[in-house]
């Protein structure tokens, strides 16, 4: 296993969760609390970056109080109830997104529109809706998702397995289409992703990239991964992120952010 070393002064960790900081079952480790109980009193910042909806993070970390939180894939960045960067896509990019999907009906896809106020979707059938449930707490129903009135940062599309490449190669839009799971395409903006939204709250908190950590497994991390010295690809990542990484951690079966951050703490304690 990589280590951090001790003598780092790491002010920031930045964790994805899906097949990171999450275990096998999708659940926050019960180890982890202690752990960043560990981090905050030694004045070092845990930040939640996930392509999770802000309203997702904030109630899965809500006994941690007002943290700094990436959510939407970089599209938003939280400081507690301050909104330090959001990204907001034209009306127009969204509705050629609608159509898109709309369009590849044998792919059997659910679109989320991702808005500032809450996520909307059309469909409500068992499967879709048990779908987004892990990733959007505050979900609206509607009739037709041309018709949302909100400001929207991101578009979330669910796929059957396999289907991901094809649904991406469908999204012929002047938007960034990223795979960020095996069911999961996302539509944002060009240029947006969490690096972006990593960097906005380091300037914020004038954090250094020497001074921050970060662990990712996904594609949709890449960037992020980029923006620390101490840049950590989990064992189970997808190769693109495993060789942009400095380091290496275990897998999230064996709870590898907790392992590396542990031992990094512990050896502080022996300087």
């Amino acid at each position: 296993m990589h280590t951090i070393d001790p003598n780092a002064q790491i002010k920031l960790v930045a964790v994805d969760m899906d097949g990171t900081f999450l275990d096998g079952q999708g659940k926050i480790p019960e180890a982890a609390w202690a752990l960043i109980d560990q981090l905050q009193a030694r004045g070092i910042k845990f930040v939640p970056a996930s392509g999770r909806q802000f309203a997702t993070l904030r109630e899965q970390f809500a006994q941690l109080g007002d943290i700094a939180i990436i959510a939407e894939n970089g599209t938003v960045v939280m400081n507690g109830e301050k909104e330090i960067y959001s990204n907001i896509i034209d009306p127009a990019a969204v509705a050629s997104v609608i159509q898109a999907v709309q369009g590849q009906s044998s792919l059997d896809a659910g679109l989320v529109l991702c808005g500032r106020r809450t996520a909307y979707v059309e469909r409500s059938d068992e499967a879709f809706t048990a779908a987004v449930a892990p990733y959007y707490r505050a979900v609206q129903v509607v009739e037709d998702l041309s018709q949302v009135e909100d400001e929207i940062i991101k578009m979330a599309i669910n796929v059957g397995t396999g289907a991901v490449k094809e649904m991406a190669a469908a999204l012929d839009v002047p938007l960034q289409v990223v795979i960020s799971g095996s069911h999961w395409v996302d539509a944002m903006n060009h240029g947006v992703h969490k690096g972006l939204a990593l960097n906005a709250l380091q300037e914020k908190l004038g954090i250094t990239a020497d001074e921050t950590a970060v662990f990712g497994d996904y594609p949709n991390d890449l960037e992020m991964i980029k923006a620390a010295t101490y840049s950590f690809a989990m064992a189970n990542a997808h190769p693109v992120v495993a060789e942009a990484a400095n380091f290496t951690a275990p897998s999230n079966l064996e709870h590898g952010v907790l392992q590396v951050l542990g031992a990094y703490l512990d050896g502080r304690e022996q300087l």
